[in-house]
C-alpha cells in the first residue's frame, strides 16, 4: 500500500523456531527448505487476504465505524481485532479452491486492523 507523506509503515513480527513439520496426508516429515517454503507461501497468502480487507474497508464510512468502537447494535466491539472485524462482518475469502483455518484468518485479521486503526484513531 503506498503511503502519503508524512506516513510511516510499521512491521510487527514475532521470532519462531521451526524445526519440522509433517505432510498430513502422507506423513511424510518435511524438510527444512519445504517447511520454509509452505510459511511463506502462508505468508503471502494472509497479506494478500489483508490487502483486500483493507481496500474494501480503507474509507471514510468504515473509519468511523471503527473509531465509535461499536457495532451497528450499539454493542462494544471485542478487543481482539480478528473478532471485532468478524462482527463488523469485514471478512475476506481466500482464493478459489484454498482452505483455511481460523488460524489462518487471526493473522490477517489483526494486520489489517492494526493498519485500518491506525487511520481511525
Amino acid at each position: 500500500m503506498p503511503l502519503a507523506d508524512g506516513e510511516t509503515s510499521r512491521t510487527a513480527c514475532a521470532p519462531g523456531l521451526l524445526r519440522t513439520g509433517i505432510d498430513e496426508k502422507t506423513g511424510e516429515v518435511l524438510t527444512g527448505a519445504l517447511l520454509a517454503q509452505r510459511v511463506g507461501w502462508c505468508v503471502d497468502l494472509v497479506s494478500g487476504m489483508a490487502d483486500v480487507l483493507l481496500a474494501e474497508h480503507q474509507n471514510t464510512a468504515d473509519l468511523d465505524v471503527l473509531a465509535c468502537g461499536q457495532d451497528a447494535g450499539g454493542r462494544k466491539l471485542p478487543s481482539n481485532a480478528w473478532m471485532a472485524l468478524r462482527r463488523l462482518g469485514w471478512v475476506v475469502a481466500p482464493p478459489e479452491g484454498v482452505k483455511v483455518t481460523d488460524r489462518a484468518h487471526g493473522p490477517r485479521d489483526g494486520r489489517a486492523h492494526s493498519a485500518v486503526g491506525e487511520v481511525a484513531c
